[in-house]
């Protein structure tokens, strides 16, 4: 049987465990910013590099990229773009039709793409920046093609490869590709050990401090750990009370009440049906010292119903939350995450339905960057200041936090609120215009402090 070849081996591994290898090998490699354009598939090919930039004279051009796209022969490849500014489109609908008949893999773009649906409807993935609607013709041109260019601070040759998912993409050197590889896949089989050992009934305090590489033994199967610490009834009483209502009800309420407690800029991994609401059990991560220390062991104390609430100051350039706190923190029936920052393994969490509020995503690992620096103190996440178990409701469209004091006069208000909204409903579904339904029950006031 023959050996399965590096491409293959790269299909196997996701860009979180790829971006850990990088970082051992001391080498670039994962970017940020990079997302796919539409929930595409994963990508896992050799860069087709091509460098672009502004038209800079009036003489006609060939239609941006269609050379490269020609000449591919192959069906290993992924086009890797670069150099258009911020707000026109290096990519569309027709490029993609032209480059799946060609059995390109799929592209990424250092910059943003249009008619995105397009790409979309023929399962043609992009990977990129953003999305624009302005087209390239007569802006930009075609600079140079099957050289080094710079995606996102990260020099990509011609035939490095690229594996591109949900947590962004990432480049490897295609002379250091085995190298790489091998060390991923340790990294994996420790990472799936250490998950075990979790489902073991081990502390993930333990767990994590192991740094080795290696296999390790796998623990004999054992129950899901039980966690210890129960919520206290005085928590069950507090979360309840918004059981039955949404953010922006509870928003409206602050509104009124003149409560500043919405969470800006952080927002669910998927849209959720169901609203999490729990105490604050409050974090705050601080650059790593030298050594480094914890970033979380603090987990262990958590309790049943608690929503882990962190600050990490907003930074998006490493993580702090990833599939082994995913695991810990729904065996213990932690109710949800917060985060001012960005968490990884998002694959994880979708798919145990383990609800996870952030600023992004992104794969490159915090161990030895960020640490714990404080637990159960006062936090900011998103401009909103949170109060060790403050009560925090996140749902679809994001995350408001109560202060503890106030949870029973905002509840109320909000149950109020909602009240009157479905009113509003039922009189237009019975016929009323909406200026009528809306003077009728005071709409315009629903949210006016006062």
């Amino acid at each position: 049987m023959s050996q399965p070849t590096i491409l293959t081996r790269l299909a196997a591994l996701d860009t979180n465990t790829l971006s850990d290898a990088l970082d051992f090998l001391h080498l670039p490699g994962a970017t940020q910013g990079l997302l796919p354009l539409w929930p595409c598939p994963k990508i896992v090919g050799r860069a087709s590099t091509v460098k672009v930039g502004l038209k800079q004279d009036a003489n006609p051009t060939t239609h941006l990229l269609t050379p490269v796209i020609d000449s591919i022969t192959t069906d290993d490849r992924v086009l890797v773009i670069a150099g258009a500014p911020d707000g026109i489109s290096c990519w569309g609908d027709i490029l993609a039709n032209a480059s799946q008949m060609k059995n390109i893999r799929g592209t990424v773009i250092d910059g943003m793409s249009r008619d995105i649906d397009g790409s979309a409807e023929i399962g043609y993935p992009v990977y990129g920046r953003g999305v624009t609607m302005v087209s390239a013709r007569n802006r930009i041109v075609q600079v140079e093609a099957g050289r080094a260019l710079s995606v996102r601070g990260v020099t990509v040759h011609q035939d490095d490869y690229v594996v591109a998912d949900r947590c962004g993409t990432v480049f490897v050197p295609a002379e250091r590709g085995e190298e790489v590889v091998e060390l991923a896949e340790r990294i994996e089989k420790r990472q799936a050990l250490m998950v075990q050992d979790v489902r073991a009934g081990k502390k993930v305090s333990k767990v994590m401090h192991d740094s080795k590489f290696e296999a390790i033994q796998a623990a004999p199967p054992a129950p899901a750990p039980r966690n210890p610490k129960a919520a206290a009834p005085e928590d069950q009483e507090l979360s309840a009370l918004f059981a039955n209502s949404d953010t922006p009800a509870v928003s409206d309420a602050l509104d009124k009440l003149g409560i500043q407690g919405q969470a800006f800029n952080i927002m669910p991994l998927t849209n959720y049906s169901k609203v999490t609401v729990g105490p604050a059990f409050t974090v705050r991560y601080v650059p790593a010292s030298n050594p480094p220390g914890s970033v979380g062991d603090f987990i262990d104390d958590v309790a049943v119903g608690d929503v882990v609430v962190i600050d990490n100051n907003g930074c998006t350039d490493c993580t702090v939350w990833g599939d082994i706190m995913t695991q810990y923190a729904g065996l213990r029936g932690i109710a949800g995450t917060v985060i001012d920052g960005v968490c990884r393994d998002v694959n994880r969490a979708i798919n145990d339905g383990y609800p996870i509020f952030t600023a992004g995503r992104w794969m490159r690992t915090g161990k030895d960057r960020v640490q714990v620096g404080c637990v159960n103190e006062a936090v900011g996440i998103g401009k909103v200041r949170v109060q060790p178990r403050d009560i925090v409701v996140a749902d679809a469209n994001g995350v408001v936090v109560v202060p503890r004091d106030r949870a029973r006069e905002v509840a109320e208000l909000a149950a109020k609120i909602e009240k009157s909204e479905e009113g509003i409903r039922e009189l237009i579904s019975g016929g009323a215009s909406i200026a009528e339904a809306r003077e009728k029950l005071g709409y315009h006031t629903l949210q006016r402090k006062g």
